[in-house]
């Protein structure tokens, strides 16, 4: 008797024991699973927290932030004005009175800034921004000069500065983004910055018959030509669309 007791009292423990250590192996299993739900939630939630920090470049509108008629910007590769550096306000510069408004002039009498044109030129995906100025030396000159910004830390830093031609004689006609590339037309025929801008064909200032397309692909370093230059006959027979922001369909 005494040892069927304690054959069923080893049996009952036996039990318990199983019971329980089941009991501590599910509380175990549950609490690992809340704990690996918790790190999953605090992985996301890091995730979330730090991906603004992966993606803390520019965005597509940070070039806009820069107020362009409140700047400064180095010499005019046109060099009509004889300063080092040319700051707008409200979008113009005016001489001092010392600089006397007259034919032929001295210096830049004043200098007012034009379009400003947004597009992606470097394929980064990022805007850059494409401004446009003109300094009045008296007369009827019109040639222009070209600057190509683009945003490092927030900061807005020049790539790239040419000047045009007048009107007919290389005069811009359109510079634009397309492809994340640098695209300019400039009026005549073979014209393009750093080339001959002036007599390229024998027309009126205001009615240039060509244009001429160059692209310009960003290498890192700087703008580098891309493909030939190409010549189009001008659909408009005058200068009314140059500096238009909107490209070509030619």
């Amino acid at each position: 008797m005494m040892r069927r007791f304690a054959v069923f009292s080893l049996s009952v423990a036996s039990i318990f024991a199983i019971a329980c250590s089941g009991s501590d192996g599910t509380i175990q299993q549950d609490q690992a699973r809340s704990m690996n739900a918790s790190s999953v939630l605090t992985t996301s939630s890091q995730s979330e927290t730090q991906q603004p920090e992966r993606t803390s470049r520019p965005s597509m509108s940070g070039i806009r932030q820069i107020d362009f008629k409140n700047f400064t910007y180095p010499s005019l590769p046109t060099k009509k004005c004889s300063m080092k550096q040319i700051t707008l306000v409200d979008g113009s510069y005016h001489a001092p009175e010392t600089v006397r408004q007259k034919i032929p002039s001295v210096d830049c009498w004043s200098v007012v800034i034009g379009p400003v044109t947004y597009g992606d030129v470097t394929g980064d995906g990022d805007e850059e921004a494409i401004v446009d100025l003109y300094a009045e030396v008296g007369g009827t000159e019109g040639s222009q000069d070209i600057y190509v910004y683009t945003l490092q830390e927030r900061e807005p830093v020049l790539l790239w500065k040419f000047a045009t031609g007048d009107r007919a004689d290389g005069g811009p006609r359109r510079i634009y983004a397309e492809n994340g590339e640098l695209v300019v037309e400039l009026f005549g025929v073979g014209t393009a910055p750093g080339k001959k801008l002036y007599g390229t064909e024998e027309v009126g200032m205001a009615t240039p018959r060509h244009y001429t397309r160059t692209k310009y692909k960003w290498n890192g370093k700087r703008f580098t030509q891309d493909g030939p230059l190409e010549v189009f006959t001008n659909p408009s027979a005058d200068t009314k669309s140059a500096i238009s922001p909107t490209p070509s369909s030619s």
